[in-house]
């Protein structure tokens, strides 16, 4: 009997010893190191498309298009106008007809050189960031835009004011772009276009805190205002006027930026960077720009940067199958524990239970005793034997009295 119930005991820890041994085979090759793998380029615009055609409905379209009229976001209505477009949305007769009025305002010509000359005055103050790359960085975009922070730079360290190392840091990566293709792995246009999108972006306040400060971080470039004239004047080179090592690193952030505004546009460039918190984001955002092209910024906007960056990667199976084992070793651990407490709880209710059961059942009568017989017990008879044969007795002459 004992056998018998070991033996059964024995069959019920099997499937949790069986997890159990799988899970540590499994966790041996530490699934967990490494659990996030890149999805290919192709994975990732078809997990974006799924997930924009789940949110891009015609609720969400009117919500977002009467938002950017009451706005007069022009940049933002078509935003909006090309996404719905895309997913096959259009608008109603009444809602196209406040998008024309719109964009008639806000394009027509009068109003268009207005804004030019604003934006090419001063482009902090351009009303619309679609003009940046029309009428605000025509200068920034070649050497002069570079050479001339490096001159406001210089002329703030011979007053005794404090030098914005960031600008001077951008700056000296779009003069030195050339040099600093192999170091980014990009090209100089990229690397020029990406440090000028950031310059842009600092003064027009479109950077984010944490990107701020990653920047202010890689910014310090050992600047040498006193070489400024030669560099301007073409004497030395810019590795001469900040250290080369240095300006390398913020190459590589450019040429991440660089990358995003060849595959969508300087102007939408300019207006992610609000997603940005670090050199890590840059690099994820330039891989999205890959899988999405011009849609980018809509994804950024509507899928937001966590769902927008989760596309990117995806669990490997190893990861996978190690969390399924843990969370199948979770449950049978649970279901052991929970069958031994309920079988001391119900022990102990029905303890009181025999305990009352027993007070109130009549004591059991005393058994009976039994007395011995009195008399001897007939003691068991041999059988007789059988009968002999009757013995005829042969008759006898007697003699007669005369003999």
């Amino acid at each position: 009997m004992r056998l018998w119930r070991l033996l059964d005991r024995l069959l019920a820890a099997l499937p949790l010893g069986l997890t159990a041994l799988a899970l540590a085979l499994l966790l041996s090759q530490n699934p967990f190191a490494a659990p996030y793998l890149e999805r290919g380029t192709e994975a990732v615009a078809l997990e974006l498309r799924a997930a924009l055609a789940r949110e891009v409905t015609p609720d969400w379209y009117v919500a977002g298009m009467d938002r950017a009229l009451l706005a007069e976001d022009l940049d933002a209505m078509r935003m909006i106008a090309a996404t719905g477009a895309r997913h096959g949305i259009a608008p109603s007769p009444a809602l196209l007809g406040r998008m024309q009025a719109l964009e008639a305002r806000e394009t027509g010509a009068l109003a268009a050189a207005r804004d030019c000359a604003v934006c090419a005055a001063d482009i902090t103050a351009c009303p619309r960031v679609a003009l940046l790359a029309m009428c605000g960085v025509t200068v920034e975009m070649t050497p002069l835009g570079d050479l001339n922070a490096l001159r406001r730079a210089g002329q703030a360290a011979i007053a005794g004011e404090e030098i914005d190392r960031i600008e001077v840091a951008l700056a000296g990566v779009g003069l030195g772009a050339t040099g600093l293709v192999l170091a980014s792995g990009g090209t100089s246009a990229t690397v020029k276009v990406g440090a000028t999108a950031l310059r842009l972006a600092r003064r027009m306040g479109k950077v984010s805190e944490g990107f701020a400060a990653e920047l202010r971080r890689l910014s310090d470039v050992g600047f040498r205002p006193d070489r400024l004239d030669d560099l301007a004047l073409g004497r030395v080179g810019i590795d001469e006027v900040a250290d080369a090592a240095k300006l390398a690193r913020v190459g590589e952030l450019a040429s991440d930026l660089g990358h995003v505004a060849a595959k969508t546009s300087l102007t939408d460039a300019v207006l992610m960077l609000e997603h940005i918190d670090d050199a890590a984001d840059a690099r994820r955002l330039a891989r999205l720009s890959d899988a999405a092209g011009p849609e980018t910024r809509a994804t950024l906007d509507i899928l937001g940067k966590g769902r927008a960056f989760r596309a990117l990667v995806r669990l490997s199976d190893l990861a996978i199958g190690a969390a399924a084992l843990i969370w199948l070793l979770a449950g049978q651990l649970l279901i052991l524990v929970g069958e031994r407490i309920g079988r001391l709880m119900l022990a102990l209710l029905r303890a009181p239970v025999r305990a009352q059961a027993r007070a109130a059942a009549p004591p059991a009568p005393a058994p009976l005793r039994t007395e011995p017989p009195l008399t001897r017990p007939q003691p068991r008879l041999r059988p007789d034997p059988p009968l002999r044969r009757p013995v005829v007795p042969h008759p006898v002459l007697s003699q007669t009295a005369a003999e």
